[in-house]
């Protein structure tokens, strides 16, 4: 096809389109190789894009070239408002990786829906609810006795208890998804205003323990029904992280529990208020949460000091070994598909397929995975 052929297209979708990824014109100039002199002509309508220029704005924009020639920009719901930075200070944009994540797990929620309905299976409704004024450590016991934690808690393998936690979360109507964060320093995020409400979570660089606190301070979120997008902060400045921070702590290291655990009551009888590593790893190991969390809840019941706590958090923050996983090997894209989806997602997709309501091309689609990946994808599963 000649290059010099133009292609008639509603200039506002080209803005709509840039503005949703957060770029800016420099920015899309760079990427596309258009010059900026070209790209206001674009925008403003007083040029028409050739079909190579369009080509150019789907890659960049992560759209279709169909989504490109709408009649007018399409809505879309808002991002969730609520962010912080590792020292609390809000951003003024996004990544646009951290969009395409938010984006992504929209598109998970609605699959996961509709294979429910191919099966004939409504989703959940999910009708619990919490305020501010609430005590978060009395809404965190309710809820832990509701998801009957306490069973979970005899699970040794850390890995194989955040499964449990996510399917006992996803029993209450909600959708969990871990996903590819990597800029913005985002450890997770909740949306309330989908089809369902939806938890995304780090899938790489963190620890399963760091995982646990974060799914369930997301899920603080989704109580509160504020949508957001956060990185658990050390000094959280809104009331509302705050919140959802003892929420989560409360659910995962009840305080009633931490207070008759044979090492606390020996620290306390011995006046000790700087703990050794060794003692918060063994504790954290009973709780599933890392070292970190389980000084946090110490803090909180004056059980170490402020300037031990906030010493603790600066270097272990640093730290490959508290909280962040280890550099990962190579992509291994059936198990990538298992841990974003989940166990409960991808065992209905399978079961979808066996029972004919699916064709392969489709269970293809629903996991993400080329064709050659499904059966090693069904064997993990399994496994």
């Amino acid at each position: 096809m000649n290059d010099n052929i133009h292609i008639n297209v509603n200039h506002e979708v080209l803005v709509w389109a840039r503005e949703s990824l957060a770029l800016n014109r420099a920015q899309t100039s760079e990427s596309t190789g258009i010059s900026p002199k070209r790209l206001v002509q674009l925008e403003t309508g007083e040029k028409q894009p050739t079909l190579e220029e369009l080509k150019a704005f789907s890659k960049t924009y992560k759209r279709t070239i169909a989504t490109l020639l709408l009649n007018k920009p399409p809505k879309e719901k808002p991002l969730p408002q609520d962010r912080r930075t590792v020292d609390s200070k809000e951003l003024g944009h996004f990544h646009e990786k951290t969009i395409m994540g938010v984006r992504k797990a929209r598109a998970l929620a609605q699959s996961f829906v509709e294979l429910r309905e191919e099966m004939g299976m409504s989703f959940p409704k999910f009708n619990l609810s919490a305020t501010l004024q609430d005590n978060p450590r009395e809404i965190a016991q309710k809820i832990r006795r509701h998801l009957q934690l306490d069973e979970i808690r005899e699970v040794e393998d850390i890995r194989i208890a955040l499964e449990a936690y996510i399917e006992r979360i996803e029993s209450l109507g909600i959708a969990v998804f871990q996903l590819s964060l990597t800029q913005d320093n985002v450890r997770g995020f909740a949306i309330v205003d989908d089809i369902v409400p939806i938890i995304g979570i780090k899938r790489g660089g963190e620890q399963a323990h760091s995982k646990t606190f974060t799914l369930f301070h997301e899920l603080g979120h989704i109580l509160l029904n504020e949508g957001a997008i956060t990185d658990l902060s050390l000094n959280p400045t809104s009331e509302l992280e705050k919140w959802c921070n003892a929420f989560s702590a409360e659910v995962l290291v009840p305080t009633s529990e931490l207070l008759n655990m044979a090492i606390v009551i020996d620290y306390q009888r011995r006046e000790e208020r700087e703990w050794k590593l060794k003692d918060l790893v063994e504790l954290g190991k009973y709780f599933h949460v890392g070292p970190l969390a389980i000084l946090r809840s110490l803090f909180e019941q004056k059980l170490t000091t402020k300037k031990f706590y906030q010493e603790k958090h600066a270097q272990w923050n640093k730290s490959k070994g508290f909280g962040k996983a280890k550099d990962p090997k190579g992509r291994e894209l059936h198990k990538e598909a298992l841990t974003e989806k989940g166990r409960t997602y991808v065992s209905l997709a399978f079961k979808a397929y066996d029972q004919n309501r699916i064709n392969l091309k489709d269970l293809s689609d629903f996991l993400g995975v080329k064709l050659s990946y499904i059966p090693k994808t069904r064997q993990l599963l399994n496994a």
